[in-house]
């Protein structure tokens, strides 16, 4: 029974057409290297690799079905750290409708302007990939817009929390210009909501870029921790509201024809706003008022030079200019 079900599967798959697998391309980056921070901990780490598939099929006259699947990869053990996207959607003269596990609204538009560090870059709370997410996107000319709808349905905040993000490309010829906002309820209750401004130009074979982002957390009812700043303002083991703002600035390009391509940026953040000391290690409002007030200034340096055949050598240095290490690290990245 068994090989006879085993003969008829093998009989359907080779009845399909070879077009429809041929639609269908997988893809992938091994990044594997040393890293090492200012405690002397130094050890073999992987880079964010990752393999996928995606493709697309026309399903009628200028409509198109599209789809991908991602994972990550952890190269220095071979174990699998999780998803990063999955999603299907249809594309035409209208944009493009996706639902799934997606790149963020906030994160394509302004993370895609400042967040040019190879490894220890942050794009601040734009977040990366959302799942439970209803997205669009369309692009009229110079001008490209996504929004998304996150949309989980184990919780009650189905709805509640939504990503939206613009560019407007082609000024000066060769600048842009983009703005986010993000909602996302932190909780249940808390509330926070983020904004998002930059902007670049190239000069010759280099890129200019700045930005701002300022984010506002509310919770009244103080029922969640401080949130994760990247910043060491810890002052406050129950936040009742903050407000982060971080201004972002960089440049990257190519060093003449030697093949190495830099980036620098830097990051100004500043937190301030109030909360509660916590007595007794339970999140609360039973201890002292607390003043949250804290700055710091961390900067990103890295340089890269492409081997061929899809190999490059990276290199990046992170000072995070708080409690954190400095970080080192030199990798080797295959594409494939």
């Amino acid at each position: 029974m068994k090989k006879l079900l085993t003969v008829s599967l093998l009989g359907v798959l080779l009845s399909i057409p070879s077009v429809v697998f041929a639609e269908a391309s997988w893809y992938g980056s091994i990044r594997t290297g040393i890293e090492s921070n200012s405690e002397n901990s130094t050890g073999v780490a992987d880079f964010a690799s990752r393999w996928g598939v995606q493709g697309s099929s026309e399903v009628s006259e200028g409509l198109t079905a599209v789809y991908r699947y991602e994972r990550k990869l952890d190269s220095s053990d071979a174990s699998d750290p999780g998803g990063r996207l999955s999603y299907v959607g249809l594309s035409g003269g209208f944009g493009t409708i996706t639902v799934g596990q997606v790149w963020g609204a906030a994160y394509n538009h302004f993370g895609g302007i400042v967040d040019q560090a190879l490894n220890y870059g942050s794009p601040g709370a734009t977040g990366y990939r959302f799942g439970d997410a209803l997205s669009y996107s369309v692009s009229v000319g110079n001008v490209s817009l996504q929004a998304d709808a996150i949309m989980d349905q184990s919780t009650d905040d189905t709805g509640d929390a939504f990503n939206v993000g613009a560019t407007l490309g082609g000024l000066m010829e060769t600048g842009s210009v983009a703005i986010a906002h993000r909602k996302h309820a932190d909780d249940g209750t808390a509330q926070m909501s983020s904004s998002f401004v930059a902007g670049n130009l190239g000069i010759g074979d280099m890129t200019v870029f700045l930005g701002y982002s300022q984010d506002s957390y509310d919770d009244s009812g103080c029922t969640a921790a401080v949130v994760d700043t990247d910043t060491s303002a810890t002052e406050a083991d129950c936040a009742t509201d903050f407000k982060l703002k971080t201004t972002y600035a960089g440049v990257h390009g190519g060093v003449g024809d030697t093949g190495v391509n830099y980036v620098f940026t830097m990051r100004n953040q500043k937190v301030t706003g109030s909360g509660f000391e916590d007595d007794d290690n339970n999140a609360g409002t039973d201890g002292d008022a607390s003043t949250i007030s804290d700055k710091n200034t961390p900067w990103t340096l890295g340089l890269s030079r492409s081997l061929g055949g899809g190999a490059t050598m990276k290199f990046e240095h992170s000072e995070p200019d708080n409690d954190e290490d400095s970080s080192t690290a030199v990798w080797l990245q295959v594409n494939f």
